[in-house]
């Protein structure tokens, strides 16, 4: 066959796969680069790897199958990856339509039967038949799940591409194999569903009987003489043990750890790219790093793919919410010593605990909504309040508004906790499509009525012409964003207040870096992280004085006492002139001031507080 593959790499993990890795590497040599990363070996693979010109070695500690194939294809050149076993080998046909694949799809994933051999013959019965795996993608548009076990290429909302090649397997060459492996892959599924999937003594073995049945006689299995027999036999034990592990690992964490089991709710990671959602990824992640003995975390998700959020699964069990879960017909935090309710919004079941805390955001629905969807949504916050331990909110503006609209009896601490903030300075920065070189003001923040974004437009008019303003953030109310526009058209502005949309964390990092100036003249915050991060970018910030605002921006922020275009305009001016007279100065408070709200602080007071109720 001619000609290189060059725009697409070859991609595998490695550990002591000597009898199978000539033969793999062999039919890659097609292929201008392969990436093998080694976990591990210690029988002959790398001296067979070092005599292939194509094949580059990196090594990385076991850290779970799906992260270890991402890790493994972040070292490739080429964004498109054809993932591949050390065991496995493409045909010609295969082959020749790899190198043929329209790169331009990049929407598209690439589908190949893999034939599944045993000892030279090719089992087209059991479940090793009729196979279809993924193994072509381009990786800046999906990864492998961070699964330990069982991983597969994330496919959701792309295209499917089916290959008419073949890819031979053979997984096992010997009874011995089978076993060893079997005894790796089921302790990882154990570890990997503890806490979440919880199955019946009596139904294990019931489970294994069914996948015998259906592999050797509903899969025909029975057709491949011995062989079928012992592959069906080992899928049935497979299910046996890894059910059993999982069984005993469950039964162990309930009854024989001396650990307290802490519950936190993460439920709203299932909307990463919200204000809550990213308070759930920020806060579990830094719980993650936290090491206490005495407590057993748990983590409350909206389902398992939201797991790829949390970066540091090592020693978290997870509780994933199902259909009577979801609806209240079943509580989520039985078993549970603490649970910790981290929003205001709930619609599910959280009383069976021991202890409970439950955070309390803001109130804003209050300004929101109808008085009749106010008053429904009271109600469901005070049963919420009234089964807590102890309440915490994120500002003393919040607690002030808790206090006046809920009843919390006078023995019930509330505490103010604030939330951390990251900065948003990144090592890459890259600007959205539609800024130019001019001096700019920006602002950021769901463009929705609160907001309060279109007082920005009205003072731009009386602001010197040489700035832009750019406002980014998703347009969630179409008339307000169309009240937006036309303000607008009406001022003239059309080449100077420029709405962008929903933008990355790199053309944040950009607009941050490169503004002359922060605006926030929101009417409802409950804390006011936007304000925060604007001083850990060290550019001067220009906020409304309304809720929660004065609280967390202090003298360091120049504030707006009223939406008057003109006295807006020279607030704006004043203000750039004092900071500029005192840059350096300036700069260096704004830093220091803004690097007390941090991640660490926020989840090491809450671990101490989990340890009061506790009484650890």
């Amino acid at each position: 066959m001619n000609g290189k593959i060059t725009n697409i790499s070859a991609v595998m993990i490695l550990k002591n796969a000597e009898n199978s890795l000539i033969t793999t590497l062999n039919s890659l040599e097609l292929f201008e680069e392969v990436v093998i990363l080694d976990n591990g070996s210690t029988d002959k693979s790398l001296e067979i790897a070092a005599m292939y010109n194509n094949v580059k070695v990196f090594h990385s500690e076991f850290i779970g199958f799906g992260p270890l194939k991402n890790k493994a294809a972040s070292y490739a050149s080429n964004d498109w990856v054809f993932s591949i076993d050390s065991d496995e080998v493409p045909d010609e046909q295969l082959l020749g339509e790899i190198r043929n694949f329209d790169l331009n799809k990049t929407d598209t994933v690439g589908v190949i039967h893999r034939s599944n051999e045993y000892l030279g013959k090719v089992i087209s019965g059991t479940d090793w038949g009729n196979e279809y795996v993924t193994r072509l993608y381009n990786r800046k548009v999906t990864q492998f799940t961070n699964a330990e076990v069982h991983e597969t290429i994330e496919t959701k909302g792309l295209n499917r591409f089916i290959f008419k090649g073949v890819l031979l397997h053979e997984s096992y060459t010997s009874v011995d194999e089978i076993i060893t492996k079997m005894q790796l892959y089921t302790g990882l599924y154990a570890k990997q569903n503890a806490g979440e999937k919880k199955v019946s003594a009596a139904m294990i073995p019931l489970k294994a009987l069914f996948a015998f049945f259906r592999s050797y006689f509903l899969k025909s299995g029975f057709m491949f003489g011995w062989r079928g027999f012992l592959i069906s036999s080992y899928i049935g034990i497979d299910v046996f043990f890894k059910y059993f592990k999982l069984y005993e690992l469950n039964y162990k964490n309930k009854y024989y750890s001396n650990k307290k089991r802490v519950l936190v709710d993460f439920e709203r990671l299932k909307y990463p790219n919200c204000g809550l959602g990213q308070v759930s990824i920020n806060f579990s992640n830094q719980l993650t790093q936290i090491e206490d003995d005495s407590i057993q975390w748990e983590f409350l998700l909206s389902s398992k793919d939201r797991k790829k959020f949390i970066l540091n699964k090592s020693g978290i069990l997870f509780r994933i919410h199902d259909l009577f879960t979801k609806n209240g017909v079943k509580a989520v935090d039985e078993d549970i010593d603490l649970f910790h309710l981290t929003h205001q919004i709930i619609n599910y079941k959280a009383d069976h605990s021991k202890k409970s805390i439950y955070t309390i955001h803001d109130l804003n629905f209050l300004e929101e909504k109808s008085e009749q969807q106010s008053q429904a949504t009271i109600k469901k916050i005070q049963a919420a309040v009234d089964r807590s331990d102890v309440i915490t909110v994120i500002s003393e503006f919040t607690k002030s508004i808790v206090t006046k609209h809920l009843d919390i009896p006078a023995d019930k601490p509330i505490k103010v906790i604030y939330n951390g903030v990251k900065s948003p300075i990144l090592p890459e920065s890259n600007p959205p499509v539609k800024v130019d070189d001019s001096p700019f003001f920006f602002t950021i923040g769901t463009v929705m009525p609160k907001k309060n974004f279109h007082v920005l437009v009205e003072m731009m008019a009386h602001i010197d012409e040489k700035y832009k303003l750019y406002i980014a953030g998703n347009p969630e109310k179409a008339k307000y964003v169309q009240k937006i526009e036309d303000i607008i058209q009406k001022n003239g502005l059309q080449d100077r207040v420029i709405l962008v949309g929903p933008i990355s964390d790199e053309e944040k990092s950009y607009l941050f870096k490169n503004c002359e100036g922060f605006f926030f003249p929101s009417l409802l915050e409950g804390f006011g992280l936007p304000i925060i991060e604007s001083m850990y970018a060290q550019k001067p910030t220009f906020s409304s004085n309304r809720t929660s605002l004065p609280e967390i921006g202090k003298d360091h922020v120049y504030y707006w006492d009223n939406f008057d275009p003109l006295n807006m305009a020279q607030v704006v001016m004043d203000g750039l002139k004092d900071f500029n007279d005192n840059k350096e100065e300036k700069q260096k408070e704004l830093l220091d001031y803004a690097s007390q709200f941090t991640w660490e602080k926020n989840a090491e007071k809450y671990h101490q507080l989990y340890k009061e109720l506790l009484e650890l």
